[in-house]
């Protein structure tokens, strides 16, 4: 066991450089598992015990940190074209052409109990990594819907 000090603390390391490197593995390969459920996985592989504290501390010297992942509407390949195609077709306009036009969107607030406490593992800016992304239900949930519309030169 290395027991070189803690970078800004006065404490001896409790894991070697090897048990770093396998905790940092074990939470890439599974990014959504807490720092307690990667205690439970580590503990018969590494032979010591290895406190959650300890995990959380590890996780961003391997520059992992606990961040919400990125909440995705689940797209079809029908729908990846569309959107293509709609960008392609107007991808050569002028400002002129573009004064015309209006972007509106709508955001809906969620008033049931879904908290968004999932927490994933991923480095800083890495967010729309497939592995990092969660599918939000489209299944109707009380809430609030607000609507808005954005042009060039008009309220």
């Amino acid at each position: 066991m290395s027991f070189t000090r803690r970078p800004g603390s006065g404490r001896p390391r409790q894991t070697s450089r090897r048990e770093d490197c396998h905790i940092v593995k074990n939470a890439r390969v599974q990014p959504t598992a807490s720092s307690a459920a990667i205690q439970a996985q580590l503990a018969p592989s590494l032979g010591t015990p290895v406190s959650s504290r300890t995990i959380r501390r590890c996780l961003p010297e391997g520059h992992l940190g606990s961040r919400r992942p990125l909440r995705v509407l689940p797209l079809t390949s029908t729908h990846r074209r569309f959107r293509l195609e709609w960008c392609h077709a107007r991808g050569n306009w002028t400002a002129a052409e573009w004064n015309q036009f209006i972007f509106s969107d709508e955001s809906r607030f969620n008033l049931s109990s879904d908290d968004n406490r999932v927490r994933v593992w991923r480095p800083r800016g890495e967010c729309l990594i497939p592995a990092f992304a969660l599918q939000r239900h489209t299944a109707p949930t009380a809430g609030v819907i607000v609507w808005g519309v954005i042009a060039y030169n008009t309220r």
